[in-house]
């Protein structure tokens, strides 16, 4: 179990959120995702100085590594190295199924040992991971991570967790995840969390961008040739 205050950010869900605890009490700020990019290292400074500390006071730092929004979690996996370069603070990163996954653990009546973590892919898709809750409070993946339709989803026989899963009918019922940064604290104390910068430097995105590539640009040559032509053509007039 690691010593000292340990902070904790998710900025790749709809509520993007930053938590700190201490040995009594656990504190929270939340804010809409879409502004996480401005309003991140201030969140974590208010909590900080309501605390009275430094960062370089903190026990260790964690951050999610997703699935969720491409420029969230870049922005709080950015966020996470430049502190652990500055303080020298252990920090890692951990995927958001495995936080909601905790999540529903923490705040079902009556959680069942498996259960679907999924989150929001857009148009109809979800980003889904089974996930096995293991007697000592860890949720381990069960099975690889995939993208599910909608309609596959409302037919699986296990409750579902993530954030807006109650609009999903689903027959063993869902769980709606809130703010999602004290659930990693409880992971983090609990000794269940990775370490080290290699966790911090590959995002889970399960798919690319959607943007298109940049078109190639002509080469030095060909570019010289497209534009003398028209030169020899204007003086052969």
């Amino acid at each position: 179990m690691p010593s000292g205050p340990l902070l904790a950010f998710d900025t790749g869900s709809p509520v993007v959120s930053v938590a700190l605890a201490r040995a009594d009490r656990v504190d929270t700020l939340a804010t809409p995702q879409g502004r996480s990019s401005r309003e991140l290292v201030a969140m974590i400074d208010e909590l900080l100085a309501a605390a009275g500390l430094e960062a370089r006071e903190l026990g260790g730092i964690g951050a999610a590594r997703g699935p969720g929004s491409f420029t969230g979690l870049r922005v709080g996996l950015a966020t996470a190295i430049g502190l652990h370069q500055a303080t020298g603070v252990r920090t890692g990163a951990v995927s958001t199924f495995e936080i909601l996954a905790g999540h529903y653990a923490e705040t079902a009546a009556a959680p069942e040992p498996v259960v679907l973590a999924v989150v929001d892919a857009h148009r109809d898709r979800w980003f889904t991971q089974r996930m096995r809750l293991e007697a000592d409070g860890a949720a381990r993946a069960d099975e690889p991570p995939e993208i599910r339709s909608r309609t596959d989803l409302e037919q699986s026989a296990l409750p579902v967790v993530g954030h807006g899963a109650s609009a999903l009918e689903v027959p063993a019922g869902a769980v709606d995840a809130t703010e999602l940064a004290p659930s990693m604290l409880r992971q983090m104390r609990n000794g269940d969390f990775p370490r080290g910068l290699s966790t911090l430097v590959e995002p889970l995105y399960l798919r690319p961008p959607a943007t298109s590539a940049p078109k190639l640009v002509r080469s030095t040559q060909a570019t010289r040739k497209a534009t003398e032509r028209p030169r020899r053509e204007a003086r052969n007039e």
